[in-house]
């Protein structure tokens, strides 16, 4: 008799507890928003982390209303829950912009990083330029780039999304400058060239007097107008990019195609390495029956 009396009362006890963070998720994926804020009033933790936190389901789900009471109840807006993704991340995830300019406006930055990416790469590859719109306004880097040096315009572009490249570009989307390359080709090494053009280029283009199909020869580069070459399927950035390539325009190719040209198809991250450039464009020089005189 006393064992079932201790059990029930045990029993009794346990349901009178405080609601737990796995428990306010599970409220809050269902949107029950009145259970939610009777778990807060009861003491549930509202920025512990099972899994992700109640913020985090709340703006991966689009339940504004939810995030809403959540950051007013005192969630950190960029508490970061595995692969450093925060309510931000998911917010532009799913393209709700209504909940990144709340999560703007209650002190979310635009500009953490979240799976080697910042939420305006997000936004932008997804194509919500509303989105877009309220990271810019409020602070984010149009010119950050990706782990493997990809920024937000690149990444607008080769999903389709024009009308974000084009208002990322009206707002500081740009090349940055970089040294100019001429005065050192004169003392560029050529065989060195032809060592990292074997060792990064060859998945993509020809070597001299190979022919395979869907590779681009590079044969007469130097000086070429860009996208010139009739037999090839160029991406739509290069058809409509304008002028020849210089050594100059190649060295700023080279130094990271996805930033000087966005929307290539070129996947190769870029040489920073100023010699290393220098001793490329050196070897691409030479592939031509009359290369251009050196500057």
């Amino acid at each position: 008799m006393i064992k079932r009396v201790i059990r029930a009362s045990l029993v009794l006890w346990l349901f009178a507890l405080p609601a737990q963070a796995s428990n306010l998720g599970d409220l809050v994926k269902h949107g029950d928003v009145a259970a939610v804020a009777s778990a807060l009033d009861k003491g549930a933790a509202i920025n512990e982390i099972d899994g992700v936190t109640a913020l985090y389901i709340a703006c991966e789900s689009g339940n504004v209303e939810l995030a809403r009471l959540l950051i007013k109840r005192g969630a950190d807006v960029n508490l970061p829950v595995s692969w450093q993704r925060t309510p931000l991340y998911a917010a532009n995830k799913g393209g709700r912009a209504d909940i990144v300019k709340l999560l703007l406006d209650n002190g979310a930055d635009p500009n953490q990083v979240a799976k080697a990416q910042t939420p305006l790469h997000v936004a932008a590859e997804n194509g919500c330029l509303q989105c877009v719109i309220h990271l810019v306004e409020a602070g984010a880097d149009v010119n950050a780039l990706t782990l493997d040096g990809k920024p937000p315009i690149h990444l607008a572009k080769v999903s389709g999304h024009d009308d974000v490249a084009a208002y990322l570009q009206s707002h500081g989307a740009a090349r940055p400058a970089i040294a100019p390359i001429s005065a050192r080709l004169a003392s560029a090494n050529a065989q060195s060239g032809k060592e990292i053009f074997d060792s990064t280029c060859v998945a993509c283009h020809l070597s001299p007097g190979v022919r395979v199909p869907k590779k681009v020869s590079l044969w007469g580069i130097v000086g070429r107008q860009k996208g010139s070459q009739s037999d090839v399927q160029y991406s739509s950035a290069l058809k409509d990019a304008d002028g020849n390539w210089t050594f100059e325009e190649l060295n700023f190719f080279i130094s990271n195609p996805a930033l000087t040209l966005p929307g290539t198809d070129m996947s190769f991250p870029g040489l920073k390495d100023e010699k290393q450039r220098a001793d490329l464009i050196a070897y691409l020089r030479t592939l031509s029956d009359t290369p251009l005189p050196l500057p």
